[in-house]
């Protein structure tokens, strides 16, 4: 069976690490050698760690591997368990006494944190669980506690969400070239097929209606938790000005998300893209596309723009992947008691 996930890449390791008791968990990507990666953020409330350091004006673009966990700002603690762990494994910039791992990275903050505090050992356990094999999708890592669709909530204060997850996608450019998407969706918003329907989002309780949509809305209920989307990007295509051809895709394929969600980028989400590149492989353009896409010619950012729009197609059918293989789970302010997948609603 063919690898649709990160991991399909030379040198990219993926681990979970999930805790059921508390319906928790982290998500760490790590690479073979030091990568550039590029970065976005859309929300209102992105909660990162080391990001400011990829802004196109500094020059500390280089990471050892990206991260992403449950718990919101407690979640970022987790940091020091995911670098005791990479040290352990001789992962980072070595010295005469130690080893320092570069890394970055988000945070979601989900239902589940209200109720249980973050077990910070789970990025630990994350970076013991890498391998090379096709990542897992639904509620596994960072993905356990995800949910969608939270915009508005009962009267009694029951919560109407979905459950969705971590979700992979890949799209291959031909001559061994290919993009890869891991996203863990946690958004605030409705998720929408390609079709305009409602794949999973805010049910509703009062009508006959399946679910309640934002638009229109002049009241809703969001309760204290944070709604957040992020995707991590790789290619093995090379690129010219590495850290601003990084930025530009993660900035195009932010379009994958607002495609998917709605609404999206809202001020209580913390929505990001991270993209990097394991640069070994040239575009595979057609004559026409070598001919206007060579740095000399007319349109020399050609395959930034293409790898762009097809790092969002993959973020799309990415977070389609995170609520189809979602799983249903018990919570006991939700409405009937449960968090239901697409595939138990009805």
């Amino acid at each position: 069976m063919k690898n649709n996930t990160l991991t399909a890449l030379n040198g990219v390791r993926v681990g979970h690490a999930s805790d059921t008791k508390i319906t928790q968990g982290c998500t760490v990507v790590t690479f073979d050698r030091p990568l550039n990666v590029g970065y976005v953020t859309k929300g209102g409330q992105a909660c990162t760690y080391n990001t400011s350091m990829l802004d196109l004006d500094k020059n500390g673009y280089l990471r050892h591997g990206l991260f992403i966990a449950d718990g919101g700002h407690k979640g970022l603690e987790t940091t020091a368990e995911i670098c005791r762990a990479l040290r352990e494994k001789g992962i980072g910039w070595k010295t005469k006494k130690t080893t320092n791992p570069s890394i970055s990275g988000g945070v979601i903050q989900s239902l589940f944190f209200d109720s249980n505090d973050f077990n910070l050992h789970l990025g630990y356990k994350a970076v013991r669980n890498l391998s090379c094999e096709a990542v897992k999708s639904g509620n596994v890592g960072v993905g356990l506690s995800a949910t969608v669709g939270k915009f508005s909530w009962t009267e009694r204060g029951e919560c109407l969400a979905m459950k969705s997850g971590v979700g992979s996608a890949r799209v291959d450019l031909g001559g061994g070239g290919m993009i890869c998407v891991l996203t863990v969706v946690n958004a605030l918003g409705n998720i929408i097929d390609s079709g305009g329907n409602i794949l999973a989002g805010n049910r509703d309780d009062n009508t006959q209606l399946k679910f309640r949509t934002f638009e229109g809305m002049s009241h809703f209920l969001t309760g204290k938790f944070s709604n957040t989307t992020i995707s991590i990007i790789g290619t093995n295509i090379k690129l010219w000005i590495l850290q601003q051809d990084l930025t530009r895709i993660a900035d195009t394929a932010f379009h994958g998300q607002v495609r998917a969600i709605n609404p999206v980028g809202t001020s209580l989400d913390g929505d990001m893209v991270f993209a990097f590149s394991t640069q070994e492989i040239d575009m595979p353009y057609t004559p026409l596309g070598k001919e206007i896409g060579n740095e000399n010619g007319e349109w020399w950012k050609l395959s930034v723009d293409i790898l762009g729009q097809l790092a969002a197609k993959a973020v799309q059918e990415s977070i389609y992947d995170a609520c189809r293989q979602a799983e249903t789970v018990k919570l006991s302010f939700a409405y009937k008691g449960v968090i239901p997948s697409m595939h138990d609603y009805r």
